[in-house]
């Protein structure tokens, strides 16, 4: 099973066109996130269904096994800015192709996805 869980589409990401999806992690992590590839996960929220029990932390061990790269877009909490760092995210910033809107995250790259 993917480490998303149970996807279900979001009424408003299908508004804006922009293809995230609400997850539901068997982690105990949900949020909205799309696959850009097989190899390349986007994520753009996460909630803790407990936080501070390591829940974040499973998720993104198992989303490393499953991804070569893992974005995490707009990043606002500081907290979740160093544990990024920790688990080797590097930050990024690019131009979204369709906007033109610049966005900033981190990146995990276990692989050569760009």
């Amino acid at each position: 099973m993917s480490v998303l869980g149970i996807t279900k589409p979001d009424v408003i990401s299908e508004l804006l066109g922009t293809g995230f999806h609400r997850f539901y992690s068997l982690t105990g992590i949900n949020g909205l996130a799309k696959m850009i590839s097989e190899d390349r996960l986007d994520i753009l929220a996460v909630d803790a269904t407990n936080p501070g029990t390591g829940q974040f932390r499973a998720f993104i061990e198992q989303a490393k096994r499953e991804f070569a790269t893992i974005y995490l877009w707009e990043v606002w909490n500081p907290i979740l800015a160093e544990i990024l760092q920790r688990y080797d995210f590097q930050t990024c910033t690019q131009v979204d192709k369709n906007t033109g809107e610049i966005l900033n995250g981190y990146r995990y790259d276990g692989g050569d996805d760009g």
